[in-house]
């Protein structure tokens, strides 16, 4: 079966780079996707394979019938963009101004696509099915759990799920994976302090909010350092402070907006009730008062102990042994497939995609981001490889 994902792979790379380059042109945002549906569904109509569309907005959910019945695998790959200007040299670049597909989702829809095809040509071969999820809205809101809530994980209900991610940093040919925590629990804040301003000449008759920030954003580097112990990962990041307008005028409010990351909701928990006891004092001690707004995003990525050995050998086939790399640590990054991990057995992996590109081109989220496409050869083996040995094991 090796050799047949393999020459089936080499037959179809030309039209998964297509797709890749089409997708990579229109990049559009979180549950807004429509355009990139209409790809997606156009090209599953083509293959051959039924969908089923407009889930949690934008979603599409394909499905292969093997011929025998039997187990159900789900093989997912998000699918939008991210607001960000261009500026890498590739040939294809955004057409949509102000969007970019800089975390590598085209390449992820174009790899499923090219497992679709692989898969849809060997089902005469496979005992059970093959749910195929484009997600939408992995950047923000989140895709996964809305669409996990419109049922998609039922009829027929499956048994495991399987998703990578592209990964500039790491050279093409290998494959990254990690046993247990993989990425992290995600946590966004907006603070909002209210004083009360007037004229920088006059400070004494003001309630400086920006006195009261600079405090707070002080004694926050404390909570990981002094409340959290240091053998659990924690990171609490403030990552924007915006007050006034002009030299002369102490404003009357100022905003805070900042991340957590840890792989423990209740440490996470501990994290927020920490910052609220500190705001809460310091605002006090000014006679200020405060706003604080906690979303509580992604749970951490968690991968199955079971799929994860299972994974590491599947996956030795497709880039040999030496190849696939197992992560001492995990990631500080976060990645809502974890909603999926949270019902099924689940696996989560990353494929190397570097060559020649510069160090800048080969950082996710960056305007200058770049990677070839001929790599998406190694994603959509090592998915339909994960799929077929699953339902064959």
């Amino acid at each position: 079966m090796k050799e047949k994902i393999e020459q089936l792979a080499e037959k179809h790379l030309e039209r998964i780079m297509e797709i890749r380059r089409e997708l990579h042109r229109f990049p559009e945002l979180g549950f807004k996707e429509f355009k990139t549906a209409e790809i997606i569904k156009k090209e599953l109509a083509r293959i051959g394979i039924p969908y089923e569309s407009e889930i949690a907005v934008t979603g599409i959910v394909g499905l292969i019938k093997g011929k025998k019945e039997g187990k159900t695998v789900l093989l997912r790959a998000d699918i939008d963009a991210l607001p960000i200007d261009e500026e890498s040299r590739c040939e294809f670049k955004s057409e949509i101004a102000g969007n970019m597909h800089a975390c590598g989702h085209d390449g992820h829809a174009a790899g499923l696509l090219g497992a679709a095809m692989i898969l849809n040509e060997l089902k005469d071969e496979i005992a059970g099915n093959v749910k195929l999820v484009f997600q939408p809205a992995e950047e923000g809101p989140g895709g996964a759990e809305p669409m996990i809530k419109a049922g998609i994980l039922e009829n027929p209900k499956v048994d495991a799920a399987f998703g990578c991610h592209i990964w500039p940093a790491y050279k093409a040919g290998q494959i990254l994976i990690k046993d247990g925590d993989m990425m992290s629990h995600t946590t966004s804040f907006d603070i909002m302090i209210q004083g009360v301003g007037g004229h920088g000449s006059q400070p004494e008759k003001t309630v400086d909010p920006i006195i009261i920030g600079s405090q707070i954003v002080t004694n926050f580097q404390n909570i990981i350092s002094r409340n959290i112990s240091t053998l659990k990962p924690a990171v609490l990041s403030c990552c924007s402070i915006k007050a006034g307008e002009t030299y002369n005028v102490i404003p009357d409010k100022l905003t805070i907006k900042g991340t957590i990351r840890t792989f423990d909701e209740e440490l996470t928990n501990e994290i927020v009730d920490r910052m609220e006891c500190i705001i809460k004092g310091i605002t006090n001690s000014y006679r200020a008062s405060y706003i604080f707004d906690v979303n509580r995003m992604y749970p951490a990525v968690k991968n199955n102990h079971e799929m994860f050995e299972f994974s590491k050998e599947t996956l030795g086939k497709i880039v040999g042994e030496e190849n696939v790399i197992v992560m001492e640590e995990p990631l500080m990054g976060s990645e809502d497939f974890s909603y999926f991990g949270k019902k099924v057995p689940s696996n989560f992996f990353l494929v190397g995609v570097r060559d020649t590109q510069e160090d800048i081109e080969s950082m996710l989220h960056h305007p200058k981001l770049l990677w070839n496409e001929k790599h998406l050869k190694i994603s959509a083996k090592a998915l339909a490889q994960l799929a077929v040995d699953f339902l064959n094991k």
